[in-house]
């Protein structure tokens, strides 16, 4: 894992979880930090898979949006063909919107430990957990 003080990452049996926890912004430096290792780890073999957890309730800059739409983009090109995004209803559509890539369909989930078990077993049937 390869945590800083903005979010944490690591490789979960073939899945990439991505965590942004409360209060977290991402400037265009950390943006940068963060989408070097994606790539990295993205690139891994085995990794199909990508859990983007995002705890914080703060709008997103810029940089996050930019951040976020080639992190997807990276994952697909790289052949990443399940991606959960967790986060509170309002948050959850709106990364939904920004991670609008061709080629990524994602999931939106309540909990983490869900979208992690949904990510590991792509041949399941989804077992989305959404609250209204």
């Amino acid at each position: 894992m390869e945590p800083s003080e903005r979010w944490s990452i690591r490789v979960d049996d073939g899945v990439l979880v991505v965590e942004l926890p409360h209060g977290t912004g991402l400037s265009p430096s950390d943006g940068e930090a963060l989408l070097d290792r994606w790539r990295t780890l993205a690139a891994e073999p085995g990794v199909d898979a990508v859990v983007l957890v995002v705890r914080t309730t703060r709008p997103c800059s810029d940089a996050g949006r930019q951040t976020l739409r080639l992190a997807a983009r990276a994952g697909a090109d790289r052949g990443v063909t399940r991606f959960a995004v967790v986060a509170e209803r309002p948050k959850r559509r709106y990364l939904e919107r920004t991670m609008d890539v061709r080629g990524v369909d994602a999931e939106p989930f309540n909990d983490a430990a869900t979208a992690v078990r949904w990510a590991k077993r792509p041949t399941e049937p989804t077992a989305t957990v959404v609250t209204e």
